[in-house]
């Protein structure tokens, strides 16, 4: 493949893969469950685009990438911020209804990455 093709290739996939992660992020903005769907099939899509960039990247090892990962980098993120944030919102909302019912609950003594793996 010539160099302008391939360069032209690897720049489509840094758009591709970061029109995909914007798109993601500003659905995580509101997190309604199609927004959500929509947003899984976006990060699948970046996910895919960033694999092909890899793949360029270990034919090619001298092409120069270090721009285009910054800026898929900073998506990323701001995307894993917001899961964060949405996280601790849903365990915050879990322990608000747990101390408003009076439950008597139990932490479950299981490491957390067992309990992931078990759901």
């Amino acid at each position: 493949m010539s160099g302008d093709l391939r360069d032209e290739r690897i720049s489509q996939h840094f758009a591709s893969a970061g029109e995909a992660l914007s798109r993601a992020r500003v659905l995580l903005l509101k997190p309604a469950p199609q927004n959500l769907d929509i947003a899984a099939c976006a990060l699948a899509s970046a996910i895919s685009q960033i694999n092909d960039l890899r793949t360029a990247w270990i034919e090619s090892p001298g092409i120069e990438m270090a721009a285009g990962i910054a800026g898929l980098r900073r998506e990323l993120d701001l995307i894993a911020g917001l899961l964060e944030h949405a996280a601790s919102y849903h365990v915050n909302l879990m322990q608000c209804m747990i101390e408003a019912s009076g439950a008597d609950v139990l932490p479950d003594p299981r490491p957390a990455q067992q309990q992931y793996q078990d759901a």
